[in-house]
């Protein structure tokens, strides 16, 4: 129940206790005798009991009276409270909007801005920073803020810009005229710092013969180039090309893909070269197996004259010895017929 409801239901309640009074007093006052000494005592007890009901309605009123101080001073307090944290928010509210505001009429801090953008670009791009890119890496008097590299020793540069002062002020502009040569000038300022990078010898760095000036905002470049309509032909005759968030990601994508299909590539050659060596080595192995071979063959062929030996010549005179004295026969040596395999016959070449 709010406060105000609780203050009508007092006054209404004080209102009918004085109005029922007053009117029990005037029809006392009717009823009453001519003798002024003649008193009602029914009349003295009501008003009595009236006198105590409206003391006890006092008390009562007094004690509500008492809990609403308490509770407006509570109320009181929170409402200062709540002021107080709204403050503080608001001041916080305050801070970041500036930190918004300076972010985008600051210069340096929207270049940074730009380059923070331009490495996740690369990243979620599919390349690896130290292997497939540098940032800000000196090339003698240059310092790109990043260097893609390609196969055969050749680079993509990559310059970080958001110059977006015009295009802030046209923002705010109504006049449809004003606004427009606002943006002219914002191409304008594009087309410098795009002729700047061709200047400072970045083209030289750059194998394609373009530098990619990237962007954060693409809605910035469009803009001045509606207005400013010769800006893409001249920034392509200075040889650089305007990227935004997009066609940056497209264009590293691609580079990203080429890269890791080159790579396949020389891991295939690699393959190549390492089974020709391979098959080189074991061409001089099979030479080494091809003369071992020749030279088991000869063991055996030697082997085999020397049991032919034994049973021409030695194991005759041993029988006829241990038939004279009665001694047991000496057993001779077995042929070897097994013979040993050609190796080239086996489908393996030897080297000469």
């Amino acid at each position: 129940m709010s406060i105000e409801t609780v203050a009508l239901i007092i006054s209404i309640v004080l209102s009918l206790a004085v109005i029922g009074l007053i009117a029990l007093l005037l029809a006392s006052r009717r009823q009453a005798p001519t003798d002024p000494d003649a008193a009602d005592p029914e009349l003295t007890r009501r008003i009595d009991e009236l006198q105590q009901a409206v003391a006890g309605r006092d008390g009562a009123l007094g004690a509500q009276m008492a809990q609403l101080d308490t509770k407006l001073a509570q109320l009181q307090a929170s409402v200062t409270g709540r002021e107080a944290t709204l403050d503080e928010q608001v001041r916080g509210i305050g801070a970041q909007m500036k930190g918004i505001t300076d972010l985008f009429t600051n210069d340096r801090v929207r270049g940074g801005w730009a380059e923070i953008g331009m490495k996740r670009i690369l990243e979620h791009g599919g390349l690896v920073e130290g292997r497939d890119y540098v940032c800000q890496v000196t090339h003698g008097d240059l310092r790109p803020d990043a260097v893609v590299h390609l196969p055969g020793g050749r680079n993509i540069v990559i310059d970080a810009k958001f110059p977006a002062a015009r295009f802030q002020q046209a923002l705010a502009v109504d006049d449809a005229g004003r606004r427009n040569a606002l943006l002219a000038e914002q191409g304008k300022e594009l087309e410098r710092i795009g002729k700047g990078l061709a200047a400072r010898g970045y083209l030289d760095l750059a194998s394609g013969g373009y530098v990619v000036m990237y962007l954060p905002s693409q809605a910035v470049y469009e803009a001045a180039a509606s207005a400013y309509p010769d800006l893409i032909d001249r920034l392509l005759k200075s040889r650089v090309i305007v990227a935004g968030p997009s066609a940056l990601y497209a264009l590293l994508a691609n580079v990203a893909s080429l890269l890791t299909e080159y790579r396949a590539l020389q891991q295939a050659d690699e393959i190549l070269d390492d089974a020709r060596e391979l098959h080189r080595r074991l061409m001089g192995f099979a030479g080494h197996l091809q003369k071992l071979g020749s030279g088991l063959a000869g063991t055996v062929r030697t082997f085999n004259a020397a049991v032919g030996s034994w049973e021409s010549k030695v194991g005759p005179q041993l029988r006829r010895m241990s038939e004279q004295s009665g001694g047991q026969e000496i057993p001779g040596p077995e042929h070897v017929e097994e013979q040993v395999r050609d190796v080239q016959e086996n489908g393996l070449r030897v080297a000469g």
